[in-house]
């Protein structure tokens, strides 16, 4: 989508747009919720019109669906202890370790895996690779908890965030390697290219667990970057998907930022950029994207 509009200038405090500069708005021909997530969504929708439903954690990470699922009823970051207080309990769609499934199935009346298939097929292909006798390793973020998910389905997994991680592995014969699925491709192979530059004796299977949603993004992303000025990513600051299509932008070279309302547009310099490429994670919510796309065009 193109649309081209005269600029308003902003806040007093910022420097106005030159006169006559108008304002270009592309939109990535993919982004946002893929498929699988749209089910989910609509699925845990279903759910809490007909009963009290509880997540423990967050069903995805995006500040739109969750004050979306808050007007519906449905309980975020539940902790266990109070499980009982409600009928149905949803497992968010970075999934949980396969312990904490077995523990919960007593706890509740009523589980309903809403996981992704990636991030199910992730588990599974770790398992296999254990089987193998490798050591298994995630190559993801620590602090997510998908990649928390995927790293509690065998006792022992790392997870690869950084070659800081790579470093401090002890060599083992072989390693068997799955990614959170909403990594930037590039990363995960610059980061399975450190473990093997590493370990150059020990014999390295990976299993591409990324999504090709997450692949598809990017790309349709980096179609625009020689046209923009500027990147907005419509989504959670700091949300894995978030941060690879900022950083494939800032890849090119050009500026980009990540709103998760319109609202957060306050803080992105726009007086200066004349072509917006504007793209979303994994979690945004159309809606969403649609408001923030209004609200550059009208500035």
């Amino acid at each position: 989508m193109t649309a081209t509009l005269p600029m308003k200038s902003a806040r007093p405090a910022r420097p106005a747009r030159p006169p006559g500069r108008t304002l270009e708005l592309r939109v990535a021909k993919v982004l946002g919720m893929d498929a699988d997530a749209r089910r989910a969504l609509a699925a845990i929708e279903a759910l809490a019109g007909s009963a009290r439903v509880a997540v423990p954690g967050r069903f995805m990470p995006d500040p739109g669906v969750q004050a979306h699922l808050a007007k519906l009823g449905v309980a975020e970051q539940v902790p266990e202890a109070d499980f009982f207080k409600f009928r149905h309990l949803v497992i968010p769609c970075s999934g949980i370790a396969p312990r904490d499934r077995k523990r919960w199935q007593e706890a509740v009346p009523q589980l309903t895996d809403l996981s992704t298939p990636q991030v199910r097929r992730a588990q599974v292909a770790l398992g296999l690779l254990r089987m193998e006798g490798a050591q298994p390793l995630v190559i993801g973020r620590h602090d997510d908890p998908e990649s928390q998910a995927l790293a509690g389905v065998i006792p022992g997994t790392r997870i690869i965030e950084d070659t800081t991680d790579t470093a401090r592995l002890h060599f083992s014969p072989a390693y068997g390697v799955v990614c959170q699925t909403t990594l930037s491709p590039r990363r995960v192979s610059w980061l399975l290219q450190q473990l093997r530059m590493r370990f150059r004796d020990a014999r390295v299977t990976f299993l591409d667990t990324a999504s090709p949603a997450m692949t598809a993004r990017e790309q349709a992303l980096e179609d625009l970057l020689d046209w923009c000025d500027g990147v907005v990513v419509v989504g959670q600051q700091g949300e894995a998907s978030c941060e690879a299509l900022v950083e494939a932008a800032l890849r090119k070279g050009k500026p980009a930022c990540t709103a998760a309302s319109p609202a957060s547009l306050d803080s992105f310099e726009l007086a200066a950029v004349r072509r917006i490429a504007l793209t979303a994670g994994a979690f945004a919510l159309d809606g969403t994207v649609r408001a923030i796309a209004a609200m550059l065009l009208s500035r």
